[in-house]
């Protein structure tokens, strides 16, 4: 696989000139990397074979905290897991990830949906603090689903 495509997603509360003095620091940021099939010999168009996700959350960390996944297939949600508190041991979720479910799903929702435009990251979630929770749903970014830069 090849990564070639790159694509940045930010929340609407998100600062670009830097974080607030006290949490909530700032909102979230994806960071979504294609991955196609690679270059054939003769030269054919690549298709998109997986799409690498990080999900990081400046709530109560300025330098974020990060949760990393991959979707694979289309139109399956994948669970945005919590990632782990190494600082403490055992590890444990970190509590200082926000992203939480909607609708009484405990884990925030991600995945991916191919059309003939090509495939669409589709996210369910809420994050920030308790008492002021944001909800993000809907469609943020699009791949092609085939590079044709042969």
């Amino acid at each position: 696989m090849e990564n070639i495509e790159e694509s940045t997603w930010y929340t609407g509360d998100w600062r670009p000139d830097g974080n607030n003095p006290q949490a909530p620091y700032n909102g979230l940021k994806i960071v979504a990397t294609a991955n196609y099939s690679e270059k054939t010999n003769p030269p054919t168009a690549r298709k998109l074979v997986s799409v690498d996700l990080e999900v990081v959350d400046y709530t109560y960390n300025p330098n974020g905290v990060s949760s990393s996944l991959q979707l694979t297939k289309s139109a399956v949600w994948y669970a945005i897991p919590i990632p782990p508190d190494t600082t403490v041991s055992p590890p444990e979720p970190n509590m200082q990830f926000t992203v939480v479910g909607v609708g009484g799903n405990l884990l925030g929702h991600i995945r991916l949906d191919d059309t003939p435009r090509g495939s669409f990251v589709n996210i369910q979630f809420s994050y920030g603090p308790t008492s002021r929770k944001r909800e993000e749903i809907g469609y943020i970014m699009r791949f092609p689903n085939q590079d044709d830069t042969i």
